[in-house]
C-alpha cells in the first residue's frame, strides 16, 4: 500500500470512528430521555411539569371506555364520557371517588407510603430494563413538530410486555400523544391526547 491510499484509509477511518462514537452517543441520549419520561421521579423530574387535559380512550377485548383526565404534579383527575369527574388520585396514593359529578369525594383508598416507595421502585426498574428504545425526531403529529419515542419493556409487577410511544414537544418536553399496548389477555390499549391545561387544578376531596 503506498503512503497515499494509507492516508485515505487512515482519513476514512477516522471518519467511520467519529460517526461510530456519535451514533453510540445519540443512542445513549435517546435511551436515558425515553427512560425519564418513563420514570418521571427524583432526578428525573421534569424542571417543570405543565399540567395535561385531554381524552383518555382505553381499548381491552371487544369493550372501550371514553373519558378525559388532567394529570398534574400533584395527581390525577379522571372523568367520564361526559366530562363528569369521577375519579381522583393524588401522588401520595390516596384515591377518591365521585357518585354526584364531583360534587362531594369519598375516599376509596390510601395505600401506605412503603408499597407507593415500592412502586415507583418498580417503575425505575421496568425503565432501566426497558429495550428497543428508538428516537425520531422531527415528525409532524397534528401540524406540530414533535419527537417521537417508542419502547418494550415489562411491567414489574405482571411481567405483561408492554410497547409505550411517546408524541413530546421538543422545546418544552410537553406530552401531546401516549399510547400504551399492554400485551397481556385480553390485550388492553390506551390513547391519551392532551393539550396544556395550565388554568386546571385538582379539587380539594375534603373542601
Amino acid at each position: 500500500m503506498n503512503v497515499r491510499m494509507f492516508r485515505l484509509c487512515a482519513v476514512g477511518s477516522g471518519w467511520l470512528a467519529l460517526a461510530v462514537s456519535s451514533a453510540i452517543a445519540d443512542q445513549a441520549e435517546c435511551e436515558a430521555t425515553v427512560r425519564a419520561i418513563m420514570a418521571p421521579f427524583g432526578d428525573n423530574a421534569p424542571e417543570q411539569q405543565l399540567n395535561r387535559f385531554g381524552t383518555s380512550v382505553t381499548k381491552f377485548g371487544e369493550n372501550e371506555m371514553r373519558g378525559y383526565s388532567l394529570q398534574t404534579a400533584e395527581g390525577s383527575l379522571y372523568y367520564d364520557a361526559d366530562k363528569n369527574p369521577a375519579s381522583l388520585s393524588f401522588v401520595n396514593g390516596d384515591v377518591y371517588t365521585s357518585m354526584d359529578k364531583g360534587k362531594t369525594w369519598t375516599l376509596a383508598n390510601s395505600t401506605p407510603k412503603e408499597v407507593m416507595d415500592t412502586a415507583i421502585a418498580g417503575i425505575f426498574s421496568q425503565a432501566e430494563k426497558a429495550t428497543n428504545i428508538t428516537c425520531e425526531y422531527g415528525v409532524d403529529l397534528d401540524g406540530k413538530t414533535v419527537n417521537h419515542y417508542a419502547v418494550d419493556y415489562q411491567t414489574y409487577n405482571t411481567g405483561t410486555p408492554t410497547r409505550s410511544e411517546y408524541w413530546v414537544d421538543p422545546e418544552t418536553g410537553f406530552v401531546w400523544r401516549d399510547t400504551m399496548h399492554s400485551k397481556g389477555d385480553p390485550e388492553m390499549f390506551i390513547t391519551v391526547d392532551a393539550e396544556p391545561a395550565p388554568d386546571m387544578t385538582l379539587p380539594d376531596p375534603k373542601g
